[in-house]
């Protein structure tokens, strides 16, 4: 729809909203709205403060840690500012950050995780979320709040933070590899724990700043997406490794990492800097990739061979991320 614009003063410019739009989000004379820059365009959307009062309950009881996490993410992700989690003070529940570590272990006797009860659980597992904190702690529930004021600006801040999370995973692997070093990625699972945080804060982000509004807003979730499996795959990687050190070669992975990396490079630079010659780049390193043939194995020894086909099968899935993150960055050019 069209609206003219009318000078109002010496240097003010309006234009008017549409009167429905305005019924449908309760704005009034005297509301305010937010105006974001995207390029050429401006953006208008309901001010923030109108989900203030967005708030929701959870009950975690009868629920084990891993969909406890399930449906924070899905409550975080979704914008709520108030969440009301009800629990059974007499249950305790296994370390939430370390339970995953435990269940990728293939040791027969793992050690028992520390303990927490349910509400210094509920405290442990906030943190994990931006701008989330406990405000009210009672006997069988607690009050979480969203402290934070999200922005388009905390928006581009934070995706850039994803991207710099998945390289310095990515770089800290190829020093492992070069330097026969697996010591250098013991801590990768804890990178990419950030990655999800700052992932989930993005896609809170596009949520709450109305950014479904956005004709890109579909790519920019895919892209999301994509990147948080992209560092899944690292720390698989990276965990294959550290739990077979006397059956894969690091010397082998070397040369498939090095294509990778560069391929993931060349992704990032053409993201913030599009280009299309870097595109062609691009498209010889996946040809590279694709028909990369591992090298200096012996087939007699099926199980080494076994374990490093393995990390080659995640390095080719993290290319085909990379292809299809590609292929979403070239569609927000149109």
């Amino acid at each position: 729809m069209r609206r003219k614009v009318i000078k109002q003063g010496h240097n003010t410019l309006t234009v008017t909203i549409p009167t429905s739009w305005a019924k449908l989000h309760n704005i009034n004379s005297g509301d305010e709205v937010e105006v974001d820059e995207q390029d050429s365009s401006l953006y208008i959307s309901p001010h923030s403060k109108l989900d203030k009062n967005l708030s929701t309950t959870l009950d975690i009881k009868g629920l084990d840690i891993p969909t406890i996490w399930k449906y924070l993410m899905a409550i975080y992700r979704e914008g709520y500012n108030e969440i009301r989690i009800e629990f059974d003070p007499n249950i305790h529940y296994p370390d939430p950050f370390k339970i995953y570590k435990l269940n990728e272990s293939k040791t027969k006797e793992p050690k028992k995780l520390k303990e927490y009860s349910s509400l210094g659980v509920i405290n442990y597992m906030a943190h994990r979320f931006i701008g989330l904190e406990v405000i009210e702690s009672h006997q069988d529930y607690c009050i979480l709040h969203d402290l934070a004021e999200p922005s388009q600006k905390e928006f581009e801040t934070s995706l850039r933070r994803v991207f710099l999370l998945i390289q310095q995973m990515s770089e800290e692997l190829g020093e492992a590899i070069k330097n026969n070093k697996p010591s250098l990625i013991e801590h990768t699972q804890e990178i990419d724990i950030a990655v999800d945080k700052f992932h989930d804060y993005c896609i809170r982000i596009l949520n709450k700043t109305k950014f479904k509004g956005y004709k890109k807003s579909h790519t920019l979730f895919a892209t999301l997406y994509l990147l948080e499996l992209l560092g899944d795959e690292y720390k698989h990687i990276s965990h294959k490794i550290l739990t077979n050190i006397n059956n894969i070669n690091l010397k082998n992975l070397e040369e498939m990492q090095s294509l990778v990396n560069a391929q993931f490079e060349t992704f990032y630079d053409v993201y913030y800097n599009f280009d299309r010659d870097k595109i062609v780049d691009y498209s010889k390193r996946d040809f590279e990739i694709h028909f990369y043939a591992p090298k200096n194995h012996d087939k007699k020894q099926t199980k080494p061979l076994d374990k490093e086909l393995q990390v080659f099968s995640y390095y080719r899935r993290i290319s085909q991320y990379l292809n299809a993150l590609l292929e979403l960055r070239i569609e927000m050019e149109y």
